[in-house]
């Protein structure tokens, strides 16, 4: 199980997530039943940190098969973190937010 919260703090290596913005699930609205207040979620809109905790905190199935999470784009000073899908099974990947020497991830396959 996993959550949006643990894995855009994981990815922000220590580094105050300054904005969120959540998406519908990964298939449009499919598999929405299992998150509480789905249709009161603000999705599209640019939210603070403490003002995303509610909506991101729910726990989910990160495993094969149709994604169990929002798509998310979160903002930190280095960093924009989002999620990924590979035939149902979703990770964390992010990008530099400005150029500098990194490591690039390739999400999905």
């Amino acid at each position: 199980m996993a959550t949006l919260r643990e894995w855009l703090e994981e990815m922000a290596e220590g580094e105050p997530i300054e904005a969120v913005v959540l998406g519908e699930m990964g298939w449009g609205d499919y598999g929405h039943e299992h998150i509480e207040n789905y249709a009161d979620q603000p999705r599209g809109i640019l939210l603070k940190w403490d003002d995303a905790l509610p909506w991101i905190s729910y726990e989910f199935s990160d495993g094969y098969g149709a994604p169990h999470c929002n798509a998310i784009a979160a903002w930190t000073k280095s960093w924009v973190i989002s999620v990924s899908q590979y035939d149902g099974s979703t990770s964390p990947f992010r990008v530099a937010r400005n150029p500098m020497p990194y490591n690039p991830e390739m999400p999905g396959g």
